[in-house]
């Protein structure tokens, strides 16, 4: 086994372990109470930080992993706990909103796509 392969396996263990604390934290986040949210979120939009979060969460877990079946099944499963969440929210004081679900679908389908593009540019600069 080359040392390319292990750094690689070293790094996607990294990635999925930043992803799991990554989901951990956004669930924490997005349960607790009204008003008591970290002080740096009045700083952009909620709907812009549901997409952002979720498409780096995303990003981390399409590197997480070596398949594009794997990278979808942890996508799908970030999305399944994010809209979890939506539902779990109004037993703590905050709303369900249907558009925090699509804000966090359309950055789970950017960070995929994002990562789509930068496979695709190593590829076509990759010798051979």
């Amino acid at each position: 086994m080359s040392v390319l392969n292990v750094n690689a396996q070293k790094s996607e263990r990294i990635a999925f372990y930043l992803w799991v604390a990554g989901l951990f934290a956004l669930v924490i986040l997005s349960l607790l109470p009204p008003g008591s949210e970290p002080s740096f979120t009045n700083i952009v939009g909620d709907k812009i930080r549901h997409f952002t979060a979720y498409a780096i969460l995303s990003l981390i877990a399409c590197h997480a992993v070596g398949t594009w079946r794997s990278r979808a099944t942890l996508c799908a499963l970030t999305l399944m706990v994010s809209i979890l969440v939506e539902f779990l929210q109004p037993l703590t004081g905050r709303d369900f909103e249907v558009l925090d679900i699509v804000a966090n679908m359309s950055g789970i389908l950017a960070g995929m796509g994002i990562m789509f593009l930068l496979l695709r540019r190593r590829a076509a600069k990759a010798p051979g």
